[in-house]
Formats: C-alpha cells, sequence, structure tokens
C-alpha cells in the first residue's frame, strides 16, 4: 500500500479545525438562547410590574425647603424614583397599612377599574395659605348648595353649586369640627331620569399640610369614607415620619 494510501485511511473523519468551528459555534447558539430566555424574563416581569417596583431604595427628595425620605416602591413614577430637587413626587399606599408596592400586594396596586384598598398622595410645595380644612368655613361653605345631609361616620355631606366651578361634586365635612373641621370634596354623576338625586362616581380627595412647607393632596375611593379618620391619621403619620427634619 502506498504512502499516500495509508495517509487517507489513519486521517481522522473530523479535523481539529472543523471541531473547534463547530465548538465555537454551538456555545454561540447556547449564549445566544441564554440571553433571550434572561432577557425575556426581564422583559416579563417588567410587563407584569406595569411600571410597579418592588424595590425598597431609599431616596431623599427635595421639594421647597423640605427633604423627604422615600422608598421606591412607594413612588409611583419611574423618573421620580431619583434623589435631589424635585417640583413633586406622586406617590401610593396600600390601605390599611400604608405599604408599598410588593409581589404579595401586587392585586390591589394593580386594579383597573377601581382604587379599593388604595391611597394616592401627590407631594409638592404649598401654593396656598390654607389647607382643605382651613378653607372650608371662609370658601367652601359659602358655595353650598341646599342643606347638609347625614353621611358616614360624623360626617354631613353638603353639594358644591355648579356654577361656582365645583360641577359634580359633594363635600363632606366633619359635623363636629368647628372652624376648621375634616373637609373632603368627591365627585358625583347624577343618575338618568334624576333631578335630584346622584351617586358617588370615582373618589374623594383631600389636601392638608406638612413640613415646613409642603402640601399633600390625598386621594382614595369613596368606598372608603367610613374610615375616613383612620385615613387621615395614617397619612400624616406615614408621610410625618418619612421627613427629614
Amino acid at each position: 500500500m502506498s504512502d499516500t494510501s495509508s495517509t487517507i485511511e489513519h486521517a481522522p473523519l473530523l479535523s481539529p479545525r472543523f471541531v473547534w468551528k463547530l465548538t465555537a459555534v454551538i456555545t454561540a447558539m447556547c449564549l445566544v438562547t441564554l440571553a433571550i430566555a434572561v432577557t425575556g424574563r426581564m422583559i416579563g416581569k417588567s410587563i407584569s410590574y406595569a411600571g410597579n417596583t418592588a424595590d425598597r431604595t431609599l431616596h431623599e427628595i427635595i421639594i421647597g425647603h423640605d427633604v423627604i425620605s422615600l422608598p421606591s416602591n412607594v413612588i409611583r413614577f419611574e423618573s421620580q424614583r431619583v434623589s435631589g430637587v424635585q417640583n413633586a413626587v406622586d406617590t401610593y399606599f396600600s390601605w390599611p397599612g400604608m405599604n408599598g408596592y410588593s409581589e404579595a400586594r401586587r392585586d390591589i396596586f394593580n386594579q383597573i377599574r377601581s382604587a379599593n384598598g388604595l391611597v394616592f398622595a401627590r407631594i409638592a410645595q404649598a401654593t396656598m395659605s390654607r389647607d382643605m380644612s382651613g378653607r372650608f368655613t371662609p370658601i367652601y361653605k359659602r358655595l353650598t348648595d341646599g342643606p347638609p345631609l347625614a353621611g358616614p361616620s360624623g360626617l354631613d355631606s353638603f353639594r358644591l353649586r355648579p356654577g361656582a366651578g365645583y360641577a359634580n361634586e359633594l363635600m363632606y365635612v366633619e359635623r363636629a369640627g368647628g372652624e376648621r373641621p375634616y373637609a373632603v370634596r368627591c365627585l358625583v354623576e347624577e343618575p338618568a331620569g334624576s333631578d335630584s338625586s346622584f351617586t358617588t362616581r370615582t373618589g374623594c380627595q383631600r389636601d392638608i399640610f406638612i413640613g415646613k412647607d409642603l402640601s399633600v393632596t390625598y386621594r382614595f375611593s369613596i368606598d372608603l369614607l367610613p374610615h375616613w379618620q383612620e385615613i387621615e391619621h395614617d397619612v400624616r403619620k406615614r408621610l410625618e415620619k418619612a421627613l427629614i427634619r
């Protein structure tokens, strides 16, 4: 047998060069597959959060003359989840408890048609000299339409005159609150075919002062109105505790 024939017979079926290329291709494919899986998982998780985050990193936010420390999971918008000077910060909490977003409370924060169990609070520098309680006697009381009606948990409801710029709104006021009663405005709608009856539509809004110069406008579902005292206490306590003195 010739040397040439012997070489051909003993030559390896796969050359080292080919094996190296094949290994490199397989490795690259595995890395691509892994990257797709990780990216898909991250995107899927981001979509499921719908803008929420379970991150509890604290941010020191400066608004006017006040500094407030808040974790990421109570700040509604990603652009506001940074430390430093801001004009305002929008927050939300599950209630009761005044807790931020977490996997365990995902269903509460991802509600589409209602906000039951949530309290929304926008914190900004105060632009008025009086909060809603201070404005009731000198301003809102003069704009009421008709006598008050008994409301839940020691509140009276007043209908505000539509021509005064408060169309479709009720004001619930603490019956024994004196000159600075608890006061909250709630949107309403009139049922079809009715001249005077009305039902609550979305929710209630109230503003309070905290810190040196902060105004907090907080909103909650009308279904939580019977718990107005607890909500007022919890909102004040939670945000005042977050202030850096």
